[in-house]
């Protein structure tokens, strides 16, 4: 993934504001409190953002955008909950298991591409809807596009209105947070 471009796009806008300063040592360029005995805004009120959001996925999905993918344990934990997605639904819909593939593993792989391609915009318009299952880990010889389109695609879409929910719903956060940290800066006076 590449934050630059990911935070080009108009669902990562409010992220950006994280990514500048989210390190102890990144450097500091927002007003100063200059003779007020406060301290600046700095990386720990940024990560606030984030404590702020309510569920466990808008955060994870949250630290997958703002460290580019690098948080394996996020990345690990919007993974299961895509899949589980995936698999309470089928399971509740009494989808039988694909020949070729078990469920759980058909879950996990599109699992991860779900979460590759939404949180880098630049996939979707780089793969085919072969070349998604392909990119997943599905090969032709586990299911052919037909039968994933025909039975295991509604869930796929299941794991996007997840993501994109949770993105959202992050994206709220942080601009709500911003905005209230913003505002009581100006209240001290700084």
């Amino acid at each position: 993934m590449n934050i630059a471009v990911n935070v080009a796009s108009e669902k990562f806008e409010q992220f950006e504001w994280l990514t500048h300063g989210i390190t102890a040592k990144s450097p500091n360029f927002e007003p100063q409190a200059h003779g007020t005995g406060e301290k600046p805004l700095d990386y720990q009120d940024r990560l606030g953002a984030i404590a702020s959001m309510e569920s466990q996925l808008a955060k994870s999905v949250t630290a997958l955008i703002v460290f580019d993918g690098k948080s394996e344990s996020d990345y690990e934990y919007v993974r299961n909950h895509l899949a589980n997605i995936m698999l309470r639904s089928a399971t509740s819909d009494k989808k039988r298991e694909p020949e070729n593939i078990s469920m759980y593993h058909l879950a996990y792989l599109i699992a991860r591409m779900v979460i590759d391609f939404s949180l880098n915009p630049e996939l979707e318009e780089n793969y085919t809807a072969k070349g998604r299952l392909y990119y997943a880990g599905v090969g032709s010889h586990q299911m052919t596009l037909k039968a994933y389109d025909r039975t295991w695609k509604q869930y796929e879409k299941l794991m996007i209105l997840a993501i994109e929910s949770a993105i959202d719903e992050a994206s709220k956060a942080v601009k709500k947070y911003k905005k209230d940290t913003y505002k009581e800066i100006q209240a001290k006076g700084w």
